[in-house]
């Protein structure tokens, strides 16, 4: 495969070598297949030679050109022959096969985040004509060139035999944002030039993934979107004050009214990747209600395609900024990560950790009972909240059906009495 995969490329580059082209790396050159650079199997000794020497002529630039056009293209192929292979290695330091084999294969595990994060889940989730119309290759930086000792190479004595401190940028199209991925070593060996250490991504592009941002704008309409999020859409509930709580003797004829909540979504900003929705809460109480009607408050979410967290005024004001909005969501904890799997527990930025805020407790295939009717196939989310422990029960397209709150003043639920959603 790797191989094969030589062949097809090796014609369009040598043509590049020969016509002296100077090598542009705006990510505007024409579509091209990436470099591969890799082995010739032991059967084709006659042929290897060639291959090797047309091999070393070609520039380090054109690996990271490759390395860009791999993930994007999601070409698995051409990301694994990128990395020094343990005949290489071994060669290139002396050191035996076995020792060679299990540090190559320790580079690529290390580097396995990079690709997992540009592969898609599903293919029907990434935008219409792929990831390069959401992202463009802006330049690969070399670090200074070293020699075999890795001292920096001084020209007139040393052969240039490696590059530490490489940095691949690529550019979010239509913004000024520049993510970074730093290749930090790349050597020369006889087949050609090879990553050598781990590939690391930086905090922000890895954010960017993971919340989907990349992916299928569509991906956030009612139709895709496991919570309908359209203007006009509300859940009222109803709040039990008195469950897990003494009640009070009532007076003769005196009857309780329902404490009710509604949230109803009232603007949507839409941006590409990501939704700021804005939320109107109408608490309804009427043994504190006043000629004023019910108090109002206003909240907002920030809603990507994996995640939804609270937008602050901040994040409101800032929300044409994508690097000021990734920023934002890296200190922020979401309220939800989609899909939502039994077993997630997540933390800040929606990391996984040891000391995780939420976590999918369950799933309940049998009907809630509510006021608004029966509703079955619900995730129980935990979570530890200033008001107390926190159980919500979210049915996907709908929302959440019911929540209940435990703490040392005793024990609230909310359950939903009438919904609407404009899909």
């Amino acid at each position: 495969m790797r191989y094969a995969a030589l062949l097809n490329v090796l014609g369009i580059m040598f043509a590049l070598a020969v016509c002296g082209c100077e090598r542009h790396m705006s990510g505007d050159d024409p579509p091209m297949r990436p470099l591969i650079y890799t082995e010739l199997p032991p059967a084709e000794d006659e042929a290897e030679e060639p291959v090797a020497a047309e091999m070393t002529n070609i520039s380090p630039e054109d690996l990271g050109y490759a390395l860009f056009h791999a993930l994007v293209d999601h070409d698995r192929d051409a990301y694994e022959a990128m990395f020094i292979s343990p005949s290489e290695l071994s060669g290139l330091i002396h050191m035996p096969i076995e020792a060679a084999t299990k540090q190559t294969e320790d580079i690529l595990k290390k580097s396995e985040l990079l690709w997992t994060l540009f592969a898609p889940t599903l293919e029907a989730e990434e935008p219409i004509g792929g990831l390069s119309t959401r992202l463009k290759l802006s330049e690969f930086r070399l670090g200074k060139g070293r020699n075999l000792a890795g001292k920096i190479a001084a020209p007139e004595l040393d052969e240039l035999i490696q590059h530490w401190g490489n940095e691949l940028r690529i550019e979010l199209i239509d913004t000024d944002k520049v993510f970074t991925i730093r290749v930090p070593k790349i050597v020369r060996t006889p087949m050609g030039w090879r990553i050598a250490q781990p590939i690391e991504l930086d905090k922000t592009l890895q954010l960017f993934l993971e919340a989907g941002m990349h992916l299928k704008t569509d991906l956030l309409t009612s139709d895709h979107y496991p919570m309908p999020l359209e203007v006009g859409n509300f859940w009222k509930y109803r709040i039990d004050r008195s469950f897990g709580e003494i009640k009070r003797p009532l007076q003769p004829g005196e009857i309780i009214e329902d404490v009710t909540v509604t949230d109803m979504i009232t603007d949507i900003v839409h941006r590409q990747g990501y939704w700021a929705v804005t939320f109107e809460r109408s608490l309804v109480d009427p043994e504190k209600q006043g000629s004023d009607g019910p108090e109002v408050t206003h909240f907002s979410w920030l809603a990507t395609p994996r995640m939804i967290v609270p937008c602050m005024r901040d994040c409101r004001n800032n929300i044409d900024n994508i690097g000021y909005i990734l920023g934002y969501i890296s200190r922020q904890t979401p309220i939800f990560l989609f899909p939502i799997e039994v077993g997630q527990k997540w933390s800040t930025a929606g990391q996984k950790s040891n000391y995780y805020k939420y976590e999918v407790r369950a799933y309940h295939q049998e009907a809630l009972m509510l006021p608004d009717g029966a509703f079955g196939g619900s995730y129980e989310i935990f979570g530890s909240i200033e008001e107390g422990r926190e159980s919500r029960f979210f049915v996907p397209g709908t929302g959440i059906v019911m929540r209940t709150v435990r703490s040392g003043a005793g024990q609230k639920r909310e359950e939903l009495i009438k919904h609407r959603l404009i899909l």
